[in-house]
């Protein structure tokens, strides 16, 4: 089905329902998106729409397998919604809306990232990689994709929203930090306004 904003609407669970979620799951998964750079600032800061957690596509089924029965998984691509199925096999499904019927709200976002069990990897371009405790931290107990990962993402073509959360989550990076990002996003997005943001430093 093509996805419509006007039907297909959201009620996001929040950061400690997604804790609680995956308690115990035995696999990778991480707080992702624009929640992500909130929790690390402790704070909300901004609306948020939806929420967003990420894994690795190895990982997903036991990451499915912690969801509520009757939550129903949806991969979301091209403008397009289809019941997952099997197609968490599919390499050109990223990103998986989950669906509560009860409410008929969609409550979380799962994406597929890239990486191995050494680290973390750049989907966009696999040159830029970065070691798990460098690209996902615990922050209150919630795996937290760092803010150098999140903004990355953020950064080829930034929304008012993208340009808060490096207002609000600059200031956290070091200079290594922000080194690493500012390379990081003139590699893979060199036509990127923040390949030259003073907030990520000078060469």
């Amino acid at each position: 089905m093509r996805y419509d904003p006007r039907r297909h609407l959201w009620s996001a669970l929040s950061v400690a329902q997604v804790r609680a979620l995956f308690a115990g799951c035995p696999t990778r998964w991480w707080l992702s998106g624009g929640w992500a750079v909130a929790h690390w600032c402790d704070g909300p800061e901004r609306p948020h729409g939806d929420i967003d957690v990420s894994t690795l596509r190895p990982a997903l089924p036991a990451l499915l397998h912690a969801l509520p029965a009757d939550l129903r998984p949806f991969a979301a691509r091209r403008g397009h919604l289809f019941p997952l199925g099997k197609r968490h096999d599919d390499p050109e499904v990223h990103n998986i809306w989950v669906h509560d019927p009860g409410r008929d709200r969609f409550v979380l976002q799962i994406n597929l990232e890239d990486g191995d069990e050494t680290g973390w990897r750049y989907r966009r371009d696999p040159r830029i990689t970065l070691p798990w405790d460098s690209a996902v931290e615990s922050v209150d107990s919630v795996p937290t994709g760092t803010p150098v990962t999140q903004l990355l993402w953020k950064s080829p073509d930034p929304r008012p929203r993208d340009e808060h959360d490096l207002d609000v989550a600059h200031h956290l990076l070091g200079p290594a930090q922000r080194r690493w990002l500012r390379d990081a996003v003139r590699l893979a997005h060199p036509h990127s306004p923040w390949a030259d943001d003073p907030r990520l430093g000078h060469p």
